[in-house]
């Protein structure tokens, strides 16, 4: 692969750097500013005129106006490709006296020194490779693999000038991945009218978010054919009020929730297990418990939530099983604790007897919900969360409003704590398994092709990804899911405050998928950085081969 890899070194290196120097952390407005710069990139040298379209769609309803970025390259035949990547990053202030420098690759090769001063491990990698780093904020999440797009894009819009293209090629940058998705989750329905306006017929699509080695010494370089999941569940925690001068009389929420997040966060007895991929543990996001201020009361209501990783579990089934579990941790709980009053008691001068063995439930929000309406009907219920979600500021965090909604559910429904209520908050990532036809095919003979690069296909991409909206699994039920999410609508774009996935669109589009991105490490922290020969040479070359064989050509590029 030598004399490719070389030719398209030094336009994708350009291209990374040109979008690494543009600020665009999500979400904000910012993120058109690289939108314009990879628009800009695409139309250079008298190329825009050779797409079939080119161009910005605006998000519907985005605060900050954001836009799609789509080029069309319309060939003799109607299969197409999808070549997808997002153009957001995270903040930088993680680069402490460096930030300065963090969106410049060039500066920070200067400084590397200094930049492994606070990055452990970072001097062997130097010392290992040398001048192939390439550091920077968005280098290897994921603006190398959008300019390996790029790269990749312009060389077949310049090979359509003299030949129609075998096949049709679909270009998207999209914002907004590092937050809630919004770009890919507009970009679906855009790639449905894409569908009917061109005839088009979709292969898949490849997205080029970075990879990297699993240890020091891992000589492997991976592509996934699907991805990991993500849920939130969320639990509010009913204890019972009372004054510290008297806790037996009470029940302390925080207690209750530290032993929940004790039994399940970090627990690998809760991990999806799949073909020999395992998803790492829940971790708690978030935990506090629904105290305002300084007082000699028991706090008596908490809340958290995990993040918890699928490659299997369906969000009915996690519910059950977080329930369970839940439950059995309230009550070995509150037998602890009776078991302390007794003990307590005991050593008192009063002898007082303790109280009365105590009873917790765990409830889903459906069943809670259920509860409410049967005390006071539904109209009231829904009129009571109606209101309170009407005075709820539109930029207040979503799983805060979740919360809020939660609580005042539990209000309406006049029952008595120890309690624990779960549900579910935004976001949510369905989990793709691979799906086996001519993309995931064609990606095998590519791999097999080029024994010295040692490509090892995976299923599961192990990171958040905008793939998880390409497709649906069979099967997939969602029905717990939007029963006991709060702020679940069944519109999309859902009003103001509430959250909802084009679930049916997707299912529409259906695109099979491969990630094949940049090689690097450290993506969202200081040392964030990438290896240039595979990244800038070899993958663009990679994804080139797998268009052309898709589309009946295999010889190299003319580039």
């Amino acid at each position: 692969m030598g004399r490719e890899q070389s030719a398209w070194f030094a336009p994708t290196r350009d291209y990374a750097l040109r979008l690494v120097g543009i600020r665009g952390v999500s979400p904000s407005a910012a993120e058109n500013d690289v939108a314009r710069e990879v628009l800009r990139i695409l139309g250079e040298d008298g190329l825009e005129s050779t797409f079939t379209a080119l161009g910005l769609d605006t998000i519907e309803g985005d605060q900050y106006e954001r836009a799609n970025v789509y080029a069309i390259l319309r060939g003799a035949s109607p299969r197409t490709v999808v070549l997808l990547g997002h153009i957001d990053t995270v903040p930088t202030t993680d680069y402490g006296a460096l930030e300065e420098y963090a969106l410049d690759p060039l500066a920070l090769h200067e400084r590397r020194d200094a930049l492994a001063e606070i990055t452990p491990g970072l001097a062997e990698e130097i010392a290992r490779y040398g001048d192939e780093l390439f550091f920077g904020r968005g280098t290897v999440d994921m603006k190398a693999g959008v300019a390996a797009n790029l790269a990749v894009m312009r060389a077949l819009a310049e090979r359509s000038r003299d030949e129609a293209l075998p096949l049709s090629v679909v270009l998207l940058a999209t914002p907004d991945e590092e937050n809630e998705s919004a770009g890919v989750l507009w970009a679906v329905r855009f790639l449905l009218r894409l569908r009917e306006e061109y005839g088009l017929e979709y292969v898949g699509a490849i997205n080029t978010d970075y990879t990297t080695p699993l240890s020091p010494d891992d000589p492997h370089h991976y592509v996934f054919t699907g991805t990991i999941g993500k849920l939130l569940p969320s639990f509010l925690v009913i204890g019972k009020e009372s004054h510290v001068g008297d806790p037996f009389d009470g029940v302390d929420a925080d207690l209750l929730a530290a032993e929940l997040i004790a039994d399940l966060s970090m627990n690998p007895d809760l991990c999806d297990v799949v073909r020999g991929q395992k998803a790492p543990p829940p971790v708690t996001l978030h935990a506090a418990d629904l105290k305002v201020g300084y007082d000699v009361q028991l706090p008596f209501a908490a809340y958290f939530y995990l993040n918890v990783l699928t490659l299997s579990s369906s969000p009915g089934e996690l519910l059950a099983r977080l329930g369970e579990r839940a439950q059995a941790t309230l009550d070995r709980t509150l037998e602890r604790i009776y078991g302390a009053e007794e003990r307590w008691a005991r050593l008192s001068a009063e002898n007082t007897p303790p109280h009365a063995r105590r009873v917790g439930r765990v409830m889903t929000f459906a069943q809670l919900h259920e509860a409410a309406e049967a005390r006071l009907g539904a109209e009231a219920v829904e009129r009571s969360l109606s209101a309170l979600a009407t005075t709820l500021a539109e930029t207040l965090d979503k799983r805060e409003r979740s919360l809020r909604l939660t609580q005042q559910l539990w209000t309406l429904s006049a029952l008595t704590g120890p309690a624990v209520v779960v549900y579910y908050s935004p976001p949510y990532y369905p989990h793709v398994q691979a799906t086996s036809g001519s993309l995931l095919e064609t990606m095998s003979a590519v791999a097999a092709s080029h024994p010295g690069l040692q490509l090892l296909i995976r299923e599961f991409y192990p990171y958040i990804s905008d793939m998880s909206y390409l497709r649906l699994d069979p099967g997939m039920d969602l029905t717990a899911l939007k029963a006991n999410m709060p702020l679940w609508s069944d519109d999309f774009p859902p009003a103001s405050g509430g959250y909802s996935l084009p679930f049916e669109e997707i299912r529409r589009l259906g695109l099979p998928m491969i990630n094949l991105g940049p090689y690097g490490w450290g993506a969202h922290q200081r040392g964030e950085r990438l290896l240039q020969s595979y990244s800038f040479g070899v993958l663009p070359q990679l994804i080139l081969e797998v268009i052309e064989r898709l589309g009946g050509h295999e010889e190299p590029a003319a580039h």
